[in-house]
């Protein structure tokens, strides 16, 4: 009679794929030269829901393109000065000068870079790379966490009390270092 292994292979499997992909994470955002342009909404903005790489979307009157605002590019203290935009406000967005020469097309999704309204400051180029870097670590982290925890897991049988209390820790110092916006917030 053959033993029969206690290793679980997907396990292994997922969790190499997912520390290679928490490793491979580009932290580095491209900085390229923005255009600054002045529109009036065509409609309130709208919080981008389901699975989408945006937290903000909205349209103008003078382009038909979709312009997002990206997941955690606006900084927490002016985030409902953001969702708060109406219909017929002007602002002044900053793009990428390769979006600024789709504007006329209509058909490309426009990525906002910097937003201001009546000269206040709602997100600047800066914020903007600072906290997508800090989402892009995020995200590595927690990848690393899973394939950590898949492999363990694949290898190792791990009462599953452990593997509760080791992600109840994780879950905690995030929501920590979060909240008192520390570490990666």
């Amino acid at each position: 009679m053959a033993k029969k292994s206690n290793r679980n292979w997907y396990f292994i499997f997922i969790g190499i794929l997912m520390l290679y992909f928490g490793l491979s994470n580009n932290v580095t955002s491209k900085r390229t030269e923005l255009q600054k342009i002045t529109v009036e909404l065509e409609n309130d903005i709208a919080s981008a829901k389901g699975r989408s790489t945006a937290d903000y979307k909205f349209w103008t009157k003078t382009f038909k393109n979709r312009f997002n605002i990206l997941n955690a590019s606006v900084s927490k203290g002016k985030q409902d000065a953001v969702a708060n935009l109406k219909k017929g406000q002007k602002v002044d967005l900053l793009i990428k000068s390769s979006d600024f020469e789709n504007l006329s097309e209509g058909k490309n999704e426009i990525t906002v870079i910097g937003l201001s309204l009546n000269g206040n400051s709602l997100m600047t180029p800066d914020e903007f790379y600072h906290n997508r870097e800090w989402y892009k670590i995020r995200q590595g982290l927690f990848a690393l966490f899973l394939g950590f925890m898949l492999l363990l897991n694949g290898l190792a049988k791990i009462p599953q009390k452990i593997n509760y209390i080791l992600i109840g820790i994780f879950i905690a110092a995030i929501a920590i270092m979060r909240f008192f916006e520390i570490g990666i917030y």
